[in-house]
């Protein structure tokens, strides 16, 4: 029972200040229009944030692009985050895959 106090506690003092982490990483991109304001807000929210993001579309294949799409923001928040906020490869990599995958253009054919 300790046990559970200790980790709801670190829990409840960690996770704000990495969505803060979250928002001061990825607020050039949504000023840079690589991202859009909702999908920040969705990214940095907690998980009612994201879920009505996510729920948001009409159709299932809408709703599932969005889920796709906040997979794909962690990801270039992850390589932002590793790159320090260089533009590297990877970076510019990542930003494609997020305008991709919210266009739903199809992945090129290896």
């Amino acid at each position: 029972m300790v046990a559970l106090a200790v980790a709801l506690r670190v829990f409840r003092s960690t996770v704000p200040r990495e969505r803060e982490f979250m928002r001061e990483v990825l607020a050039p991109e949504a000023s840079d229009g690589v991202i859009t304001a909702g999908e920040l807000e969705a990214m940095c929210g907690d998980h009612k944030a994201r879920r009505t993001f996510r729920r948001a579309g009409g159709s299932r294949k809408v709703r599932r692009r969005n889920a796709h799409v906040l997979d794909a923001i962690a990801d270039l928040a992850d390589t932002l985050a590793t790159s320090r906020g260089q533009d590297t490869a990877a970076v510019e990599f990542a930003r494609g895959e997020v305008k991709r995958i919210r266009s739903g253009t199809p992945p090129l054919p290896r």
